[in-house]
């Protein structure tokens, strides 16, 4: 893909997820251009690939984000497989044809966290590893009225929520004081601090090092995921927060959106190994205190023993994670869950899922 191909990409964009076959306005283009062509690890190979036919038409197009991992004590360029799409109407040639390209050769890296079951389908022909446990998203109901109005809002109104929030408070405050929650917290227990961008920068990094493979997330490059994420407003507030225990050490964080009546959409919780069930706690307090109705997130292996100590929380498919690479020491520790992917190293944060209606 070339700066030329964004408002074809573009209207190809609207036409399949939008249902509207017209050019696309500056800020979408702005947008895709921004984040597809303009990564501080941007590389032309493991950049966006798009399959233009004979008639000069791009008819199918793989969004890509290239970012740099390390794996296995090895840095090596990756990229986030993103938006798949090809127009129907102009048959699937250039759909296989940008699947097939996918096949990993040599170092070759790729991951995606929102793959569909067609899509799914097609990575594990070419080779394509799950990411065990990543396809779960958790729920977590702090108010569970207003976050079934919530939701209702979202499938049925389009997000117009009519006042019902309103109404559910009165139920979802009689259910709080008859069925046990999450109480106060244990004298000792991690707090919740304000985490400015510059420190969430220094001390990403320190708290994902212990996985075998994950995201660099050299300073450059994570501050522009931040840019990024935060102008994804339609979610809420974009809002970074750390975790501390009594002595003042930073043990986690957590970074998400904060819309405080609706829904808070975690995007990522980092922790120190073995200290995942102290930083979930108080996370999900911080969380209820600042009045969300439920919080919502990505399941992860390193996450499941502190979210199954939690009350009112479900699990649900979200969609599926794939790794793409023949490095054997990479798919070994994909198998073992000994991997790092998801929120500001996924698709979570993108516009693309929300925005541009």
């Amino acid at each position: 893909m070339r700066p030329s191909d964004v408002p074809a990409v573009a209207r190809l964009f609207l036409k399949i997820f939008r249902g509207a076959d017209k050019p696309a306005d500056p800020e979408l283009q702005d947008y895709l251009r921004t984040l597809t062509l303009e990564s501080p690890s941007y590389d032309e190979a493991t950049g966006t690939q798009v399959y233009e036919q004979q008639d000069g038409r791009i008819r199918s197009a793989l969004l890509a984000v290239p970012m740099r991992f390390v794996a296995c004590g090895n840095v090596l360029p990756g990229r986030l497989l993103g938006v798949f799409m090809t127009d129907p109407d102009k048959g699937a040639v250039g759909a296989a044809q940008l699947i097939l390209a996918l096949r990993p050769r040599g170092a070759d890296f790729a991951f995606c966290d929102s793959a569909s079951p067609t899509s799914c389908n097609h990575l594990l022909a070419i080779g394509g590893k799950p990411i065990p446990v990543q396809n779960l998203e958790w729920a977590r109901s702090f108010r569970p009225v207003g976050a079934l109005a919530g939701r209702f809002g979202e499938r049925f109104l389009r997000g117009r929520r009519l006042g019902l929030p309103v109404l559910a408070r009165p139920f979802d405050s009689l259910l709080r004081r008859l069925l046990p929650g999450e109480g106060a917290a244990e004298p000792g227990a991690a707090s919740v601090s304000e985490m400015s961008v510059p420190t969430f920068l220094a001390h990403a990094p320190r708290l994902i090092a212990h996985y075998a493979v994950r995201p660099l997330w050299a300073e450059e490059e994570l501050s522009w995921l931040v840019f990024l994420a935060a102008r994804n407003t339609r979610l809420g507030a974009f809002t970074i927060r750390s975790v501390v225990d009594r002595t003042g050490e930073i043990i986690g964080c957590f970074v998400y959106y904060a819309a405080s009546g609706r829904t808070a959409h975690v995007l990522n919780v980092l922790s120190l190994p073995g200290r995942e069930p102290a930083v979930l706690s108080a996370m999900f307090r911080h969380l209820d205190n600042t009045g969300h109705v439920e919080a919502r997130g990505r399941a992860q292996s390193a996450l499941m023993a502190g979210l199954s100590l939690q009350r009112w929380l479900v699990f649900r498919h979200r969609a599926f994670a794939f790794v793409l690479t023949r490095l054997p020491e990479i798919n070994d520790a994909v198998a073992r869950g000994d991997v790092y992917v998801g929120g500001l190293a996924g698709e979570d944060w993108s516009r693309l899922l929300t925005d541009f209606h």
